[in-house]
């Protein structure tokens, strides 16, 4: 079992790991280095890109067309082979830009190793490359360099660690140097410093308990590298509906193919006809323009502070139905106010009036105060904390740089955990004083009052640390003399409460997640108090047993935590590891997760969940594993994105139902007239003609839809739904049958007046090919009627039917095209013909659209 350092005390520190003060001496520097290896964390293997570039080429679809391409060549077909060919390319250099995203997370959390630290050994100070650290090294630490190792401390001066990386707390850290009882997560152990934190003030020196891989930035790289990357649903969806299209059209190819062998048609005519169909069933634009769609989603969402830098996340965030984030500059201002100070006869939240005792409380706060003052007067640096109190000062007219003039201080007793109080001396115009600022509980028993005073005080403090604010106690003495403790007598002038602010827009944010069917749920390192508090602010809905510590976590399995997982909203204290189990009890419920985060803590539950979310202000770990960037901080953000997101995956349905029901009405016509004996209606060329460029051009329209109104009024869509539902295969069906019982009808009456076979191709292609760019304004939404919907709303879906319409013409009536689609020239009469055909598809996706609407109403009346 791994020893908690935190637990032991410098003399066993020093016992266990075998150093004297003098430190280790060389050979024994150098024994460790062989036990231990070097204080490195080992950088991941990128992808290699020609694999990357090979796989696009794997599909079942991209099989079909390119097994397609090599039937054309074989019966001589070679214009076919061309076309699908570029089909091929175009897809596949899509699929490439799509995927290629180097996974950069184990990399970047090498950027946090040291390069040199300073140690002592054999009783020498020296200065040795960090990676040759070994566990017993003597380190000494001063401000504001990166810490090189995990070191139990053994001694410190004003020592301050910022552990933001690690904790994702953006407060620095008093540190001190006695053993800690109990279990502590990492925030709370007081004694230790962990490699690639910054120490932020004041010096320490320690002793190495653990180099490398071992160290908790090591630990965490680890879980990174273990965690799985899972796909996302879009991905398995599309995945899924791609195997099953693919074995269709081979079920389909070869049956009708076997059918015509069998009665003794030419086996060559058969291949073309299997060519035909396979070019029919494979809509060949779909790929590129869910691409287009997951872009133009992507710069939507930029426009509104999200940088998408996966693809797929477009789409992702708009299925999610679980919101894990942080609290502190997420929810919160990330920004320490003065909101509230108490007087002994007052309660003061506005401090453009200050009264005598007012004024006494916040000059106390300013003086006994390490934040710097710049030129012009205002804070600098230091302790969030000890800023805002200089900030309220200032802000009630104080003027804080003459009253340190005016009050010199002579000596300190700095803040530690274990005193909980800072102590400073001032030599003034009325004598000298000695301030004193830290926990009410520590500086009131040392304050002169009745026990009526005292309850009243804590009273006070009770009431507000129940409001979720920090509370800090001031006190004063007059007092000549030198400066030591025990320090007792003082005055007690008041209390000030301190509150990391609520962001303005987070009420509404939480409340339109919450409308939209998500749940919000908070993982802070923050106490459980101070979180629960800000959460019922926030308007976080919170029932019985809704706060979880890591403490209690580590007490509960896997299996346990999935069954109370519904019911948590808050987790605080908590460490990585215990981020990645809820991301992952979340997802055993089928849910879709996002994990809202900013440091190397978040790293691993990021790439857990479904979608990671990065703050932009966070480390670049979190940005490298993250899929998308908050740019302003602001969770209001993720509300847009939800919404953009929702947009992205109803276009795609849209996008699907337009070009599957032209494949469906492709096939079924093909094998229609294969099976009642007509010739082949259309000709692969055409085929391939309406699918990339008369419906392709409208296609790609569609990817400009900005979103129906009731879109954040639907609750997120299960995980396991299907990309194609009940309601787009009606559709489909609908569109198909119709259309092809016209068509078919038309062919087989035509036929029979005697019109030759280019002619009726030609009608029955551009019949095809106009429906497509009639029916595709209906497409515009699955559930409203084509008359409720504004034409002119898309201008891009104008601009692409228009020269739709102009290109279907050239093909039939120039020369050039007439020779490569094998078309001949049509009448106006043809022209009537082509024009009611293609209403058909038009009719038939509003009488879908009439049924699916019936069957839900009479579904939800029977419920």
């Amino acid at each position: 079992m791994a020893t908690e350092w935190y637990n032991v005390s410098v003399a066993d520190t020093r016992k266990r790991l075998g150093v004297a003060h003098e430190g280790l001496s060389l050979d024994e520097v150098r024994a460790r280095q062989r036990q231990y290896g070097p204080n490195t964390i080992a950088k991941k293997n990128g992808a290699n890109p020609a694999l990357v570039f090979l796989r696009q080429f794997s599909g079942p679809l991209m099989v079909l067309l390119i097994l397609a391409g090599l039937g054309s060549l074989l019966v001589g077909e070679e214009r076919d082979a061309i076309v699908i060919g570029l089909a091929v390319l175009v897809n596949s250099i899509v699929g490439f830009i799509q995927e290629w995203k180097a996974e950069q997370a184990a990399q970047v959390l090498t950027s946090y190793e040291i390069p040199h630290a300073q140690v002592r050994r054999g009783g020498e100070i020296v200065s040795v490359p960090a990676p040759e650290l070994v566990p017993g090294d003597v380190v000494l630490l001063a401000a504001g360099g990166r810490i090189p190792a995990d070191i139990r401390l053994t001694e410190v001066v004003d020592a301050e660690v910022d552990e933001s990386l690690l904790t994702g707390e953006a407060y620095p850290v008093k540190k001190a140097t006695r053993a800690l009882a109990g279990k502590r997560g990492v925030g709370d152990r007081a004694n230790m410093v962990f490699m690639g934190t910054l120490l932020a003030g004041g010096r320490a020196e320690g002793l190495v308990v653990a180099t490398g891989i071992r160290t908790q930035l090591g630990s965490i790289a680890q879980l990174v590298s273990e965690t799985v990357d899972e796909k996302t649903p879009l991905q398995k969806q599309l995945g899924l509906f791609s195997w099953v299209l693919g074995i269709l059209v081979v079920v389909v190819a070869m049956s009708l193919s076997t059918v015509g062998y069998l009665t003794g048609s030419d086996p060559q005519e058969m291949i073309g006809i299997a060519i035909a169909l396979i070019v029919a069933a494979i809509p060949e634009g779909l790929l590129v323009a869910f691409t287009v769609v997951l872009a133009v989603g992507m710069q939507r969402m930029f426009k509104r502070k999200t940088l998408v830098r996966r693809l797929v996340a477009a789409e992702t965030l708009g299925s999610v139905s679980v919101v894990c984030t942080d609290k502190t500059g997420t929810i919160t201002e990330g920004n320490m106010v003065v909101v509230q100070v108490r007087t002994p006869d007052a309660l003061v939240t506005r401090f453009d009036t200050v009264s005598e005792d007012l004024r006494e409380v916040l000059l106390i706060g300013a003086l006994n105060n390490d934040v710097e003052l710049n030129p012009q007067g205002k804070p600098t640096g230091g302790h969030p904390t000890e800023r805002a109190l200089v900030n309220v000062a200032l802000s009630a007219g104080i003027d804080v740089g003459g009253a340190r003039r005016q009050y010199l201080r002579m000596a300190e007793i700095p803040f530690s955990g274990d005193r909980k109080y800072m102590v400073t001396q001032h030599k003034g115009p009325d004598g000298t004083r000695v301030l004193m600022k830290g926990a009410p509980e520590r500086v009131m028993p040392l304050c002169r009052m009745t026990e009526d005073e005292r309850a009243k005080w804590q009273e006070m403090a009770k009431d507000m640390a129940s409001q979720g604010l920090r509370v800090l106690a001031v006190a004063s003495k007059t007092q000549e003399g030198a400066l030591q403790e025990p320090i007792t007598e003082l005055t007690c002038h008041g209390l000030i409460g301190i509150s990391d602010p609520l962001r303005p827009s987070t009420r509404k944010t939480i409340a339109e997640l919450r409308e939209a069917g998500l749940r919000v749920v908070l993982i802070t390192g923050d106490h459980p108090e101070t979180a629960e508090v800000m959460a019922r602010d926030a308007g976080i809905e919170l029932g019985e047993h809704a706060t979880v510590t890591g403490a209690e976590l580590d007490d509960i399995s896997d299996e346990e935590l999935r069954h109370r997982i519904t019911r948590i909203r808050i987790f605080a204290r908590v460490d990585p590891r215990h981020k990645v189990r809820i991301v992952q009890a979340w997802r055993s419920h089928g849910e879709v997760v996002a994990m809202v985060g900013d440091g190397v803590n978040d790293a691993a539950a990021m790439k857990a969940a479904d979608i990671g979310v990065a703050l932009g202000s966070g480390t670049d770990v979190a940005h490298e594993t993250s899929d998308m960037v908050l740019l302003n901080d602001d969770l209001s953000t993720v509300t847009a994105s939800v919404r953009e997101g929702r947009v992205v995956f109803d276009n795609m349905r849209k996008i699907i139902v337009y070009l599957v029901s032209d494949t469906f009405s492709q096939v079924v016509l093909i094998g229609g007239a294969l099976v009642v004996g007509l010739p082949l209606p259309l000709l692969a060329v055409q085929i391939l003609w309406i699918n990339l460029v008369t419906d392709g051009l409208p296609n790609m329209a569609l990817t400009m839809e900005k979103g129906e109104e009731d879109v954040m009024k639907r609750k997120p869509r299960p995980r396991n739904e299907p990309i194609l539902n009940n309601e787009m295969k009606l559709l489909i069906f609908f569109i198909g049958i119709l259309t092809d019982i016209g068509l078919l009808g038309a062919y087989f009456v035509l036929e029979s007046k005697g019109f030759d076979l280019p002619h009726l191709r030609t009608i029955l292609f551009s019949a095809l090919a106009i429906g497509s760019l009639v029916y595709v304004f209906a497409v515009r939404s699955l559930r409203r009627p084509i008359f409720r919907m504004n034409p002119l709303e898309n201008r891009w879906l104008l601009a692409a039917v228009g020269l739709g319409l102009v290109l279907q013409i050239a093909v039939v009536y120039a020369p050039v095209f007439q020779n490569l689609f094998q078309t001949v020239a049509l009448s106006s009469t043809d022209w009537l013909i082509v024009l009611g055909l293609g209403l058909i598809k038009l009719v038939a996706l509003e009488l879908g659209k009439e049924l699916y609407l019936l069957t839900q109403r009479k579904h939800a009346t029977s419920t």
